[in-house]
């Protein structure tokens, strides 16, 4: 017999098995001569495809247009893209370890070196890194803001793979700072105000403190530019605008020039209204003496505007603000007015015609705001309300109970419908594309989409063209709707909850529903009605009502959003119902996308690892 030497079993086994069969020895010898030619070619093939593969990946790491590198875990290049090169000279086969000419990344005002922020991403991170806006710096060339992605591929839990991503954002933050910035002084402008307030009211509503808005003007200024010409009057608002400024570093304010002759002061950790007239009160008049020295032959005097939060909702503090500039310019008064949120008055109702909702739906003018949502207890956000604002060219921001009845009437919430849904998961796919943690958008359905059969097979449609996970959406129906017809409801809800879209009750509390009847329908949160909310405090039955509500609506297994939510007592007084989440302008407004995002970013939802967290936000 034939015997083969072998470390193993497995040769003798297939030997003594052949030969069971009735097999000879020199059938036996060829098929193992057969099976070793076999092994060697598939051994070939495998490598021929693999070193295809390795020339395939090759050829589209070039073809991307921001550098890439991926390494093994011993810090051993794998691949690197044309694009690295202005960054490092690296090929593969390279130790990371052993270039000494490796870039440096600062987050804010400390250095770190490539190989520390894989050492950071190795020990913390179990998906991808994500570094923000951070700077770059190689030993051949400047600073350069970039945004930088590392990611890791695992093999049973252990990291065989790690790629890193570096973005150039020179031309965005140029085109941010456009959009931010005053042209003539350089300065921070309206835009950048209107972000940073929702900013500042939620770093002291974290704190427990409050703040003013104070818009400072230079009186009369078109009889001043006829007076003495329009390059010396520009001259005068750079005077103002300097000292301002100085002033503002001195004293932890935030300045901004909002047009031609007003500038916005924002004062934080104030603790009463006095407080701030007083600071404004000693700005305003080293205003007015700089003025006269640098112009002693008129007589200058300086106006100025202050709102107070939280005595005016966050969204009308600049509107308040101007509001109070307005008395004080008016009237003659010569000092600081204080605008209280009732000041205001009622805002006269805007005329609307029919032909300018179709041509603001044609013309895009139509825009998403998004309210943030916070879970109850730590105070981080889950989710937004995605709401819908008219960006008019000459009236202004239109709020939606000024254009949707309209937009009712005359056929078009279809439409309207059809435009909130596709840009809202357009929005979600954009932050999942950014790095963003991923949140949950919750639009609002009307009756004509919710009685709408095509509007699951729409939802299904847009998420998939988008790549947008099904658990990111969630649809809001009012109480009335959902009760209006239970049968047909309970069809609809079905269909959504067969995508994987979370569905919420909105307005809970105002129709005719009954706890049996929610049991029924497929409901994963219900939103009491801010009638009840904003008042519960001092309304001793809203108070039994919203405690009830939220009981027994956990009893059925349902969590439970409070909105409305417009100060710390209501707020607190939830937490202690064991309210899941709380949406408000104490909490937070609606607002545009950008601001939101700054918002999120403030909330420390970027990152992913807590220690580049605290090296971006210390100071």
């Amino acid at each position: 017999m034939i015997s083969f030497k072998s470390e193993g079993r497995s040769v003798q086994t297939i030997n003594n098995f052949l030969l069971s069969l009735g097999i000879s020895n020199s059938i036996i010898f060829i098929l193992l001569i057969a099976a070793v030619v076999l092994y060697f070619y598939q051994l070939h093939k495998a490598s021929s495809f693999a070193n295809r593969k390795k020339r395939l990946l090759d050829v589209s790491f070039h073809l991307i247009d921001h550098p890439v590198i991926i390494f093994s875990d011993n810090y051993q290049v794998i691949c690197a893209n044309d694009q690295v090169q202005k960054y490092i000279n690296i090929r593969r086969g390279d130790s990371i370890k052993e270039i000494s000419t490796l870039p440096f990344i600062r987050i804010e005002n400390v250095w770190k070196t490539l190989e520390e922020l894989v050492e950071i991403y190795k020990k913390t991170a179990k998906e991808t890194l994500y570094l923000t806006e951070v700077r770059i710096k190689t030993h051949i060339e400047e600073e350069r803001p970039v945004n930088i992605h590392i990611s890791g591929s695992c093999i049973e839990e252990s990291i065989q793979y790690i790629g890193i991503a570096i973005f150039d954002i020179s031309d965005q933050l140029e085109l941010s700072k456009i959009h931010y910035q005053n042209i003539t002084t350089g300065l921070p402008n309206h835009n950048k105000a209107i972000a940073d307030i929702g900013l500042m009211a939620h770093k002291m509503l974290a704190v427990n403190k409050k703040f003013a808005v104070a818009i400072i003007s230079i009186d009369h200024f078109l009889e001043i530019i006829s007076t003495i010409g329009y390059t010396q009057s520009l001259t005068m608002v750079s005077t103002i605008g300097k000292y301002l400024q100085k002033i503002s570093h001195q004293n932890n304010l935030q300045l901004y020039h909002m047009t031609s002759n007003n500038f916005l002061l924002l004062i934080p950790e104030i603790d009463t209204v006095e407080e701030s007239r007083k600071i404004v009160d000693t700005y305003k008049a080293d205003c007015e003496q700089l003025l006269h020295n640098k112009n002693d032959s008129l007589q200058f005097t300086i106006s100025a505007g202050i709102s107070f939060y939280p005595h005016n909702a966050v969204e009308n503090l600049i509107n308040s603000a101007y509001h109070a500039l307005s008395l004080a310019t008016e009237q003659g008064l010569g000092y600081t007015v204080i605008a209280a949120q009732d000041q205001m008055g009622k805002k006269k109702p805007i005329s609307i015609e029919y032909s300018e909702i179709k041509n603001a739906l044609e013309r895009e003018q139509f825009t998403l705001y998004y309210q943030p949502i916070y879970k109850t207890g730590n105070h981080t956000i889950v989710s937004a309300e995605a709401l819908i604002r008219w960006e008019h060219p000459t009236k202004g921001i239109i709020p939606p109970d000024q254009f949707l009845p309209l937009v009712e009437k005359t056929g078009f919430m279809k439409s309207m419908s059809e435009y909130v849904t596709r840009e809202a998961i357009k929005q979600l796919a954009t932050w999942n594309t950014l790095g963003f943690q991923k949140i949950q958008l919750a639009i609002n359905l009307s009756m004509r989409e919710f009685e709408s059969a095509d509007y699951p097979m729409l939802l299904d449609a847009l998420l998939g063209k988008y790549k947008v996970n099904t658990a990111q959406l969630k649809v809001e129906i009012t109480e009335n709707i959902a009760m209006a017809n239970e049968t047909y409801s309970t069809k609809q809800f079905a269909k959504l909850k067969k995508l994987g879209i979370e569905i919420s009750l909105d307005d809970f509390g105002t129709g005719y529903s009954s706890f049996s009847m929610l049991e029924s329908f497929p409901i994963n949160t219900v939103k009491i009605d801010r009638g009840f909310v904003t008042d519960m405090i001092q309304n001793k039955d809203h108070y039994i009502i919203v405690k009830a509500m939220i009981a027994m609506t956990h009893a059925l297994g349902i969590k439970v959003i409070a909105e409305g939510i417009e100060n710390s007592a209501t707020a607190t007084a939830l937490q202690e119902l064991g309210c899941d989440y709380m949406q408000g302008y104490h909490l937070g407004k609606p607002m545009p996308v950008f601001e939101f995002q700054e918002l999120i970013r403030s909330e420390r939802q970027v990152l992913k690892t807590d220690d580049i967290i605290i090296l971006e936000t210390e100071t």
